[in-house]
Protein backbone atom coordinates (compact mmCIF):
# COMPACT_ATOMS: atom_id res chain seq x y z
CA UNK A 1 0.00 0.00 0.00
CA UNK A 2 1.65 3.70 -1.01
CA UNK A 3 1.92 6.09 1.24
CA UNK A 4 -0.68 8.31 -0.07
CA UNK A 5 -3.18 5.46 0.13
CA UNK A 6 -2.78 5.06 3.92
CA UNK A 7 -2.69 8.33 4.24
CA UNK A 8 -6.28 8.48 2.39
CA UNK A 9 -7.34 6.14 4.51
CA UNK A 10 -5.99 7.30 8.17
CA UNK A 11 -7.64 10.74 7.17
CA UNK A 12 -11.30 8.61 6.12
CA UNK A 13 -10.91 6.75 9.77
CA UNK A 14 -10.68 10.04 10.96
CA UNK A 15 -13.12 11.75 9.76
CA UNK A 16 -15.74 8.52 10.24
CA UNK A 17 -14.71 8.63 14.22
CA UNK A 18 -15.31 12.36 14.27
CA UNK A 19 -18.84 12.10 12.53
CA UNK A 20 -19.66 8.76 15.07
CA UNK A 21 -18.98 10.60 18.28
CA UNK A 22 -20.77 14.09 17.29
CA UNK A 23 -23.89 11.59 16.32
CA UNK A 24 -23.47 9.96 19.50
CA UNK A 25 -23.73 13.93 21.45
CA UNK A 26 -26.66 14.34 19.79
CA UNK A 27 -28.61 11.86 20.60
CA UNK A 28 -27.09 10.97 24.18
CA UNK A 29 -27.90 15.32 24.66
CA UNK A 30 -31.64 14.04 23.72
CA UNK A 31 -32.07 11.54 26.37
CA UNK A 32 -31.28 14.48 29.04
CA UNK A 33 -35.27 15.68 28.76
CA UNK A 34 -37.39 13.61 30.88
CA UNK A 35 -41.40 13.89 31.18
CA UNK A 36 -41.95 16.31 33.93
CA UNK A 37 -44.39 14.20 35.52
CA UNK A 38 -45.67 17.55 37.75
CA UNK A 39 -45.89 20.20 34.69
CA UNK A 40 -49.97 20.75 35.27
CA UNK A 41 -48.37 22.08 39.16
CA UNK A 42 -47.12 24.93 36.97
CA UNK A 43 -48.32 28.08 34.93
CA UNK A 44 -50.73 27.15 31.93
CA UNK A 45 -50.20 30.72 29.87
CA UNK A 46 -51.07 29.50 26.17
CA UNK A 47 -53.69 28.04 24.12
CA UNK A 48 -52.89 28.12 20.63
CA UNK A 49 -54.89 26.88 17.56
CA UNK A 50 -53.59 26.39 14.68
CA UNK A 51 -56.07 24.68 11.93
CA UNK A 52 -57.29 21.13 13.58
CA UNK A 53 -54.51 21.23 15.96
CA UNK A 54 -54.77 22.64 19.62
CA UNK A 55 -51.26 23.51 21.93
CA UNK A 56 -52.15 24.01 25.57
CA UNK A 57 -48.48 25.05 26.74
CA UNK A 58 -47.07 25.15 30.49
CA UNK A 59 -43.97 26.56 32.43
CA UNK A 60 -42.97 27.34 35.72
CA UNK A 61 -43.55 30.70 37.36
CA UNK A 62 -39.83 31.54 37.76
CA UNK A 63 -40.33 30.96 33.88
CA UNK A 64 -43.28 33.49 33.72
CA UNK A 65 -41.43 36.10 36.25
CA UNK A 66 -38.49 36.27 34.00
CA UNK A 67 -40.48 37.16 30.86
CA UNK A 68 -41.95 39.50 32.30
CA UNK A 69 -39.06 41.31 33.40
CA UNK A 70 -37.41 40.80 29.63
CA UNK A 71 -34.63 38.45 31.37
CA UNK A 72 -33.26 35.49 29.68
CA UNK A 73 -35.33 32.09 30.97
CA UNK A 74 -33.30 30.83 33.99
CA UNK A 75 -31.35 27.60 33.62
CA UNK A 76 -33.71 24.69 34.70
CA UNK A 77 -36.82 25.97 33.05
CA UNK A 78 -39.10 23.76 31.18
CA UNK A 79 -41.82 24.22 28.96
CA UNK A 80 -44.66 21.98 28.13
CA UNK A 81 -47.03 21.47 25.42
CA UNK A 82 -49.85 19.02 24.90
CA UNK A 83 -50.83 18.70 21.15
CA UNK A 84 -53.96 17.71 20.36
CA UNK A 85 -55.15 17.10 16.58
CA UNK A 86 -58.94 16.19 15.87
CA UNK A 87 -59.65 16.70 20.15
CA UNK A 88 -57.11 14.08 21.02
CA UNK A 89 -53.92 14.31 22.57
CA UNK A 90 -51.51 13.68 19.90
CA UNK A 91 -48.23 13.80 21.57
CA UNK A 92 -46.29 16.07 24.13
CA UNK A 93 -43.47 18.10 23.27
CA UNK A 94 -41.11 19.23 25.91
CA UNK A 95 -38.36 22.14 25.71
CA UNK A 96 -35.86 22.13 29.11
CA UNK A 97 -32.92 24.58 29.50
CA UNK A 98 -29.75 24.14 31.16
CA UNK A 99 -26.19 25.81 31.03
CA UNK A 100 -24.12 24.21 28.77
CA UNK A 101 -26.88 21.94 26.76
CA UNK A 102 -26.01 23.84 23.14
CA UNK A 103 -22.52 22.54 23.82
CA UNK A 104 -23.35 19.01 22.33
CA UNK A 105 -24.40 20.37 19.02
CA UNK A 106 -22.92 22.90 16.45
CA UNK A 107 -23.50 26.47 16.47
CA UNK A 108 -25.70 26.45 13.24
CA UNK A 109 -27.53 23.86 14.59
CA UNK A 110 -28.12 24.71 18.51
CA UNK A 111 -31.13 26.65 20.00
CA UNK A 112 -29.55 28.58 22.63
CA UNK A 113 -29.14 25.73 25.83
CA UNK A 114 -32.10 23.95 25.05
CA UNK A 115 -33.06 20.41 24.40
CA UNK A 116 -36.09 18.93 22.87
CA UNK A 117 -38.03 16.16 23.05
CA UNK A 118 -40.84 14.30 22.52
CA UNK A 119 -43.57 11.99 23.98
CA UNK A 120 -46.00 9.78 23.04
CA UNK A 121 -49.20 10.29 24.79
CA UNK A 122 -48.64 7.38 26.98
CA UNK A 123 -45.49 9.69 28.07
CA UNK A 124 -42.73 7.31 27.08
CA UNK A 125 -40.14 8.83 24.70
CA UNK A 126 -40.25 9.23 20.70
CA UNK A 127 -37.27 7.81 19.87
CA UNK A 128 -37.55 8.54 16.55
CA UNK A 129 -37.65 12.26 16.87
CA UNK A 130 -34.09 13.83 17.98
CA UNK A 131 -35.01 16.85 18.50
CA UNK A 132 -32.88 18.39 15.92
CA UNK A 133 -36.07 19.81 13.64
CA UNK A 134 -37.35 21.73 16.90
CA UNK A 135 -34.14 23.34 17.19
CA UNK A 136 -33.79 24.17 13.47
CA UNK A 137 -37.20 26.03 13.69
CA UNK A 138 -36.66 27.71 17.03
CA UNK A 139 -33.54 29.47 15.86
CA UNK A 140 -35.61 32.25 13.93
CA UNK A 141 -36.51 32.94 17.96
CA UNK A 142 -33.05 33.77 18.78
CA UNK A 143 -33.99 36.93 20.23
CA UNK A 144 -36.98 35.68 22.58
CA UNK A 145 -34.80 32.92 24.07
CA UNK A 146 -35.27 30.89 21.42
CA UNK A 147 -39.14 30.76 22.49
CA UNK A 148 -42.07 31.31 20.55
CA UNK A 149 -44.50 32.08 23.04
CA UNK A 150 -42.78 34.96 25.61
CA UNK A 151 -45.08 37.30 24.54
CA UNK A 152 -47.77 34.86 26.43
CA UNK A 153 -45.83 34.31 29.17
CA UNK A 154 -45.10 38.09 29.54
CA UNK A 155 -49.11 38.46 30.06
CA UNK A 156 -49.84 34.94 31.54
CA UNK A 157 -51.90 35.96 34.87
Amino acid sequence: MTLARKLSLTSALAVAAVGTVAIWQAWAANDRVQFPEKYTDGVHYATVNRGGIREEIYTSLEAITAARAGQPLPNGTVIMMEDYRGGKLHRYVVMEKQAGWGDAYPENVRAGDWEFREFAPDRTPNTAENGQRCMSCHQSQAGQDFVFTIDQMKKAD
